[in-house]
């Protein structure tokens, strides 16, 4: 009895690993060019061409493609963002704060926004990509 419940647990826990790792492995690495200098993870990033790619392990790598000495990090996903449009372009929302721009929301093409910061108090928003960027 014991060797079935234990059985049947980790077949369910290998389940949902596989099936969680499946889902964010349906998100293509995206490459684009953020135009201006922002803050991602804490880290000052330059105007250049970044890659975007979410992994298994629930977050986003962001790597700078402008050659020696740029910039990549690494961001924990917070939480999914409910998609509330058909857009297939990627789009990349900042919090403007105190003049600086925080990288806040990642949506891949065709997927859920992943929230990487949240900020409290009132902010303003620029966005890069996706139909109708601002800044």
């Amino acid at each position: 009895m014991k060797r079935r419940v234990f059985t049947t647990i980790a077949a369910l826990v290998v389940a949902f690993v596989v099936g969680s790792a499946v889902a964010y492995a349906q998100a293509q690495p995206v490459t684009v060019d953020i135009t201006f200098p922002f803050v991602a993870g804490g880290k000052e990033m330059a105007a250049e061409k970044y890659t975007f790619e979410v992994t298994p392990a629930r977050a986003v790598v962001v790597r700078g493609l402008g050659g020696p000495g740029t910039s990549g990090v690494v961001l924990p996903i917070i939480t999914l963002l409910g998609r509330h449009d058909k857009d297939t372009d990627p789009e990349f929302v900042f919090d403007k704060i105190n003049g600086k721009l925080l990288l806040s929301e990642v949506w891949m093409p065709g997927q859920d926004g992943l929230l990487v910061l949240a900020t409290k108090g009132p902010h303003e928003h620029a966005v890069s990509g996706g139909s109708n960027p601002t800044k």
